[in-house]
């Protein structure tokens, strides 16, 4: 009797560990289960999120908002999307900061505003932090919306306009592709010293030669390219300047049209250390041209440019 009392202890004491133990592994399965369902939702959130506020951000594009009150929302909301739509963001606001600067340019030329500015501003640029100092109550709002708007407003021919402030965006770097990183650095390069002001070439030969090759490592290395045009559009302005001068900066001398030892010294660097380059091979060719025509820029020198140019163009375009 009492071993059968033992056989029955065991036998109730193995059915409450079984019972236990199915229980703990539905128990853990279950919160496994509810963890990933969770992640999920999470995950799911998020991108609900996302699609809010690009939604939104479109919006307010299409809705032809002006720039500083773009920037507004991009400053609350970059670090909120994906690097996809971080670059989006960019990307469409610089189209929007393009497309307001014609207006603002009128707007700055009514009435006695050029005056103004220039009474109230001594240098080529306005100084942000002194905004406060124009009188005008008009022109004060207009000023303050160009320049929250990522604007300089720069002198040129005369005139203050705005300028995009290409450097105002290194405050996005941490949320963008390296692709457009770059493009923002070239045009940041650009805008904080241009490489023409007022029809004359205003950096050295060697720094308008190291813009060229940045430019092309820019097109010959990344494939997805937002801003392909544009950038191929810079390059040639700078190629121009580089093989042909300016109307204020001439590659010769007046007098008897022998090529300046400065650029011939920037054009030989330019073929020795860049010979991998599509740049540097065409300068050596250009570099060959001038050295066989003793060193002139006669007619048979600046009538073989625009071929040479052409070539250049065509080849970057290749290997893009």
């Amino acid at each position: 009797m009492k071993k059968k009392k033992c056989l029955f202890l065991i036998f109730g004491i193995l059915i409450v560990a079984l019972l236990s133990s199915c229980t703990s592994k539905n128990s853990v399965g279950s919160k496994e289960d509810s963890s990933k369902k969770t992640k999920e939702e999470l995950k799911e959130s998020k991108e609900e999120k996302q699609e809010k506020i690009m939604i939104e951000f479109k919006s307010l594009v299409s809705e032809n908002k002006e720039p500083y009150q773009v920037i507004e929302f991009i400053d609350k909301n970059i670090g909120k999307v994906s690097q996809k739509e971080s670059v989006e963001m960019i990307e469409e606001f610089e189209n929007l900061q393009e497309n307001y600067i014609n207006l603002y340019t009128d707007e700055l030329r009514k009435e006695n505003r050029q005056n103004l500015l220039s009474q109230t501003y001594s240098n080529s640029e306005v100084d942000p932090n002194k905004i406060e100092e124009i009188k005008d109550k008009e022109l004060k709002e207009l000023v303050s919306k160009i320049v929250k708007g990522r604007y300089k407003l720069v002198k040129k021919d005369g005139f203050y306009c705005p300028v995009i402030n290409y450097a105002s965006f290194k405050d996005y770097e941490k949320f963008l592709s390296d692709e457009l990183k770059e493009y923002l650095n070239i045009k940041i390069i650009e805008s904080e010293s241009p490489a023409m002001l007022d029809g004359k070439i205003a950096i050295t030969w060697d720094e308008l030669g190291n813009r060229l090759i940045r430019i092309e490592k820019y097109l010959t290395e990344y494939e997805d390219r937002i801003k392909d045009e544009e950038v191929t559009r810079l390059y040639s302005e700078y190629l121009v300047m580089y093989m042909s001068g300016s109307k204020n900066t001439p590659i010769s001398n007046d007098e008897d049209k022998k090529m300046s030892k400065e650029i011939l010294d920037s054009y030989r660097k330019m073929a020795s250390n860049n010979k991998k380059t599509i740049t540097g091979e065409i300068i050596k060719e250009y570099l060959q041209l001038i050295e066989n025509n003793n060193y002139l820029i006669d007619d048979m020198v600046t009538s073989k440019q625009l071929e040479i140019y052409n070539e250049a163009i065509g080849r970057l375009e290749e290997n893009k």
